[in-house]
């Protein structure tokens, strides 16, 4: 009795390998067959749907007027605060530019050229003692992509000889001879050239007296901006 049960119980074992078999063979036929388009998304659609409603439908994004935006693109400028250390060591190194000035103002750093490190009195002709250190501080600034404006200053007496006709005149070809010197030594961007003359001599304190009032309104100011100037659009928004 004992081996008929053993007998009887061993056919399960080779169904179950059969079974098996045979589900993997479907299977395999499944993953290697294409669905029927219809039968797809259908499918596709429940899923869909059985996601909507517990996830939600996206909001109404309604109309949008048309909007044209526009920002300075600042990626090509030069970083004013590490320029300045630049230049800081140029002019400790260089002693030829021991009386410049840097000033750091909302949005500019302003390189001040005294008018006796540059020019004779009354003249707008760089002097040749001048060059060599007018030519090391604008070769540090060929290669930044800021916008630059140059700027020249004057005190407020009136000029009364010599080949300008006012103190606007000598202002302004002090700045264009520096300018020169910036496009010269590679500068590519364009270099904005004004002359000032003393429209700028209020703004030096009363207190410090009025001969170094006047000594520092007599300079050259290189104007260097935080942007490049270009104006970069970034898209239009346009109403469906």
């Amino acid at each position: 009795m004992g081996d008929q049960k053993n007998t009887g119980s061993a056919w399960l074992v080779s169904f179950s390998d059969v079974m098996a078999l045979m589900l993997t063979f479907f299977v395999l036929l499944f993953a290697m067959s294409n669905p029927k388009e219809k039968e797809w998304n259908e499918f596709t659609d429940t899923v869909n749907e059985n996601f909507n409603r517990f996830y939600g439908r996206p909001l109404n994004r309604g109309t949008q007027d048309a909007i044209n935006i526009e920002k300075i693109n600042f990626s090509k400028a030069l970083n004013l605060n590490y320029l300045r250390v630049i230049i800081e060591d140029l002019i400790e190194k260089e002693p030829g530019l021991n009386a410049v000035k840097l000033i750091n103002q909302r949005g500019a750093l302003i390189i001040s050229l005294p008018q006796n490190m540059l020019f004779e009195t009354g003249r707008a002709a760089i002097k040749s003692e001048a060059n060599k250190a007018l030519f090391t501080l604008a070769g540090s600034l060929t290669r930044i992509k800021n916008r630059v404006e140059i700027v020249g200053h004057t005190d407020p007496r009136p000029i009364t000889s010599g080949r300008f006709e006012s103190n606007w005149h000598l202002s302004l070809a002090r700045a264009a001879n520096v300018a020169a010197v910036l496009e010269n030594v590679g500068y590519e961007s364009t270099v904005v050239v004004r002359g000032q003359a003393a429209g700028r001599y209020a703004d030096i304190p009363a207190s410090l007296g009025e001969v170094e009032r006047l000594d520092l309104s007599r300079r050259v100011d290189i104007v260097i901006m935080e942007d490049d100037g270009k104006r970069l659009k970034l898209f239009d928004i346009q109403s469906p």
